[in-house]
């Protein structure tokens, strides 16, 4: 399919398989590699699909499924070489920007990446107490 679309197509989003990721790039059976860090298994494993796709001079881009999934996909993105041009977003900082140091905001089409330990959040303990008074 690929060789007949004009488009680049990015398949891998549903992928489970380390061996299915690794034909679809042996054969380029995609253009654009995107695993989804929750579907596929987390984070180790879709940056070893980055990998291989880097190796086959292949973008990656990530599949979120919503949620909080936005910030692990800035982490993805922060280690990925060939992100690709596109990203998925599927809103967040809203309701969690502000719990990162620091906070999460999107300018000109860019979210800066979380530094902090862990994903970034920067006092649980303060954010858990006002969760309670709620």
């Amino acid at each position: 399919m690929t060789d007949s679309l004009t488009i680049p197509v990015a398949g891998g989003e549903q992928e489970y398989s380390d061996w299915r990721f690794r034909w679809m790039i042996a054969n380029r059976g995609v253009d654009i590699v995107q695993p989804d860090l929750h579907y596929y298994g987390g984070m180790i494993r879709s940056v070893r699909v980055a990998r291989m796709a880097q190796l086959a001079n292949l973008p990656t881009t990530v599949h979120i499924s919503g949620g909080f999934g936005f910030v692990y996909m800035l982490h993805f993105a922060s280690c990925v070489p060939d992100i690709g041009l596109y990203q998925e977003y599927k809103l967040g900082t809203e309701k969690y920007g502000s719990w990162f140091d620091p906070p999460i905001r999107v300018k000109d089409g860019k979210m800066a990446i979380p530094s902090g330990p862990g994903v970034g959040i920067k006092d649980l303990g303060g954010l858990l107490e006002g969760a309670k008074k709620v």
